[in-house]
């Protein structure tokens, strides 16, 4: 039943009006919804997080969430300023009875909805919130003590054994009818801080033309079924680097994709929903342990003392260590904002556990870069390369670069993509690159700018001296 005359709903990153949790919620109450998304200095200025490729995704599923809006006779109202001056604001203009959003787990989101609250508390509006994001809510899968699970298989298994919710698709949200066909700045002139979703693409980012994966719901469904058709093997080809993965990453981090949708088109493949479940744990680690994204979860592990070599560190962000599969990961990165899974860990592993450089340097870079940059996976799968973190790879765990080339990019279609100078280079000089590269002199590529084996000793020493 309808309780409120008029609500507002802030999207955040479930830029979807399908199967939509707190929409759904607010649909249910009021008679008229305001659809809004507000730009933040903290989001797209101030942020030393920020992702350029990422705030792109982020507005081209903006501007394909307004069409699914606009669809629905509805039009999505765009702003750019701080919570605190454009939500009261918007309270008193289009007097608002409820609000509503989808609850978020950092200790960012936290504090930031927290003040939301006070706002509606002061303003005496009601306030309804979904939990839209992950496949159970951080906080809800806990062990026998009642806290929350360190090691990932027993999270996982407990997880297992609570339903996920069934996807549901409205066919009528009451939108608050608009059928001008203008601008926003034109549609609702006496509303300050409006900000087209053009003005803030040119102004919140740098066009990225080599960017791998748009935004908008519509891209994600084609990919979903791309993904959907090409999962039979994902146990077996995942790790290999010359072959595609999912590529659905972005679209759940920003909800063009609802995870539950994601679940059920998957749910008979284990290896791809245990995947899933990763996410939901990493979550529940920064929801639990927030200082992680300051520092080790494991405390002992701050002890470490990095050699933060700059030089090393350089190159290995320009794609330039003379180590084929990690200049080709980290090139790939540049370029589309994007790099394969196994990647991933092959390059971090390298920057921190061979270059012995800073893991949060690490994490930081891959945020920047990082089209599907998630604080808790990305935070997790760091710390998990350097041991410190959740259910972490041991210390000693260190991945060789050569043998990892052979593993998973044996005919290196993966490294002559991404590094053309060895396009004319025999696969096994590459793979052998620490030694062959001496014979090709005429080929414009570097020589390793370390000794792997030399490396490793110094790491496992950097390592036991802090920790015992």
């Amino acid at each position: 039943m309808t309780k409120y005359e008029n609500g507002l709903f802030i999207f955040r990153r479930d830029f979807r009006v399908i199967d939509n949790k707190g929409l759904n919620l607010a649909n249910s109450l009021c008679k008229k919804i305001y659809p809004v998304f507000i730009f933040t200095p903290e989001q797209v200025t101030n942020n030393k997080f920020k992702s350029d490729n990422a705030v792109q995704f982020m507005i081209e599923s903006l501007e394909d969430l307004s069409l699914q809006i606009h669809k629905m006779n509805g039009k999505l109202l765009t702003f750019y300023g701080n919570n605190n001056q454009i939500i009261p604001y918007l309270i008193k203009e289009l007097n608002i009875n409820l609000l509503s959003f989808n609850i978020d787990f950092t200790p960012y989101a936290i504090q930031r909805d927290n003040e939301i609250v006070d706002i509606c508390n002061k303003s005496g509006v009601d306030i309804v919130n979904g939990f839209d994001y992950y496949l159970h809510s951080p906080g809800t899968i806990l062990n026998s003590t009642g806290h929350s699970y360190q090691k990932f298989t027993p999270f996982y298994n407990e997880s297992l054994k609570k339903k996920v919710d069934e996807p549901v698709r409205l066919h009528k949200i009451h939108f608050i009818n608009d059928n001008e066909k203008n601008d926003n700045e034109k549609t609702h002139p006496k509303l300050k801080n409006i900000i087209s979703l053009d003005k803030a693409l040119k102004r919140f980012t740098n066009n990225n033309p080599n960017i791998l994966v748009h935004g908008g719901r519509s891209n994600a469904i084609k990919q979903l079924r791309i993904a959907s058709k090409n999962i039979i093997n994902y146990s077996k080809t995942r790790s290999e680097l010359s072959h595609p993965s999912s590529q659905l990453s972005a679209y759940i981090k920003f909800g063009c994709l609802s995870i539950r949708e994601v679940y059920k088109t998957f749910r008979s493949n284990r290896d791809f929903i245990r995947q899933l479940f990763w996410r939901d744990f990493y979550a529940n680690i920064i929801f639990s342990f927030p200082y992680v994204l300051g520092g080790s979860l494991k405390p002992k592990y701050d002890k470490i003392k990095w050699h933060n070599n700059e030089r090393w560190f350089r190159d290995w962000i320009n794609g330039e260590t003379g180590f084929p599969v990690i200049d080709a990961g980290i090139r790939e990165l540049n370029s589309t904002g994007y790099m394969h899974n196994r990647a991933r860990l092959i390059v971090m592993t390298f920057l921190i556990k061979t270059l012995l450089i800073d893991w949060q340097k690490g994490e930081k870079y891959f945020a920047s870069k990082l089209t599907d940059y998630d604080p808790a996976s990305n935070n997790g799968n760091t710390q998990w390369v350097m041991g410190g973190g959740a259910d972490s790879s041991p210390y000693y765990r260190i991945f060789n670069p050569w043998l990892q080339t052979e593993h998973f990019d044996p005919d290196c279609i993966y490294i002559k993509k991404w590094i053309p100078e060895l396009s004319n280079v025999p696969v096994e000089d590459i793979i052998n690159w620490d030694t062959e590269y001496k014979n090709y002199k005429d080929v414009d590529y570097f020589k390793p700018i370390c000794d792997y084996k030399i490396q490793k000793e110094k790491a496992l020493k950097m390592y036991k001296d802090a920790l015992y």
